[in-house]
């Protein structure tokens, strides 16, 4: 493993902007570097990057999947990263962009380095930031695996087995307007009843695998005007799919009390964004991982997160899939940065993996 050339090549990667859902000059970039890297490319119809590389010094034929997303966040364009003794972060005036070009610059270099590893696909998703866009529209029939690793976590220690439903949903409370001042009474406020509703909802963590959150709340026009309209953003998740589906009822249930308690009414418009999955701590996939991280004097941490990643479609499409860390922090941030030896021990890791399925 060649630590300046993996710095290099995360430092190549970061310059190029892939601001989402603008991420197309990154994949032709990416879809170039996988060529020259001996890949055979293809794009699927959503613009997503598929490379094969055949097996070396290997017998096997069975093809293991590693993938990351080729989007960021905003601000993304113009990153010039820094390279300290420790980390790299940017300038300060943008991202760093490690979510997730850290983890695509270690597969470059586990393929760069691996004395010897089994047929690889290279999957580069679009379009993650926005949702995990890229992998639910990925063009499954391309793909041979029927396991493989996302890296898109934090630490060197992580092996993510599971991920939550998100239900993401739009409720708007409609009353009737009326002047606050002259004639209050006649009025009914969208806003009391979804302040009401609120009010009464459980929210932030509710048990060990389930959270709930109100993020957005808009309403009104005029300061005396009693509010006509009200509308929230609001989300329930869980480790449990069962869970979250009944979360989600009981919110409703207090929306509709609400808008009946005040006189207004309500509607509410549901979308399930992710479903839960969940991979056994004994799979081949997890116990791989866990093996080449105790090789590498990393302690293992198990465990499913309720955060989406593209971990979770690549599962409900019949390839058990888990997510590992890239060594980032402070993700999403201009105060982001990777810590190079995280870096390095995370190539080492994949390569261990690559390396005992030859």
């Amino acid at each position: 493993m060649d630590k300046s050339r993996l710095i290099n090549t995360f430092c190549d990667l970061v310059r190029i902007p892939s601001e989402s859902p603008d991420d197309k000059e990154f994949i032709a970039y990416m879809e170039n570097l996988l060529q020259k890297e001996g890949a055979k490319t293809r794009l699927d119809d959503f613009g997503n990057l598929v490379g094969k590389i055949p097996a070396k010094n290997s017998s096997s034929n069975e093809y293991v999947m590693f993938c990351c997303h080729g989007d960021t966040v905003k601000p993304g364009i113009g990153i010039e990263p820094v390279v300290e003794e420790k980390i790299i972060r940017s300038k300060g005036d943008t991202i760093l962009g490690g979510d997730d070009k850290a983890g695509i610059a270690e597969i470059i270099e586990m393929l760069r380095s691996a004395k010897k590893h089994p047929p690889i696909e290279v999957v580069i998703t679009r379009c993650e930031e926005i949702a995990p866009a890229g992998a639910e529209f990925l063009d499954y029939s391309l793909i041979d695996s029927k396991m493989g690793y996302v890296l898109d976590m934090d630490t060197p220690s992580d092996v993510i087995t599971g991920g939550p439903t998100c239900i993401f949903y739009t409720v708007k409370f409609k009353g009737v307007p009326a002047h606050s001042g002259v004639s209050p009474e006649k009025g009914v406020s969208a806003i009391q009843a979804a302040a009401y509703a609120i009010s009464n909802l459980r929210l932030g963590r509710i048990d060990h695998e389930t959270t709930a959150n109100v993020g957005v709340i808009k309403g009104g026009h005029s300061m005396n005007i009693i509010p006509e309209d009200a509308e929230l953003a609001v989300e329930c998740r869980s480790l449990n799919n069962e869970t979250a589906l009944k979360v989600f009822d009981e919110m409703k249930e207090i929306f509709n009390k609400a808008a009946k308690k005040f006189g207004a009414t309500v509607s509410i418009d549901a979308t399930t964004a992710l479903e839960a999955y969940s991979i056994p701590k004994d799979a081949k996939v997890v116990q791989l991982a866990v093996s080449a991280m105790k090789k590498n004097g990393v302690t293992p941490d198990v465990k499913g997160i309720a955060g989406g990643t593209d971990a979770t479609h690549i599962n409900h499409n019949g390839i058990q899939t888990a997510v590992l860390g890239v060594g980032g922090r402070m993700m999403h941030s201009t105060e982001e940065y990777v810590i190079i030896d995280e870096l390095v021990a995370i190539t080492n890791i994949i390569t261990t993996i690559v390396e005992d399925l030859a």
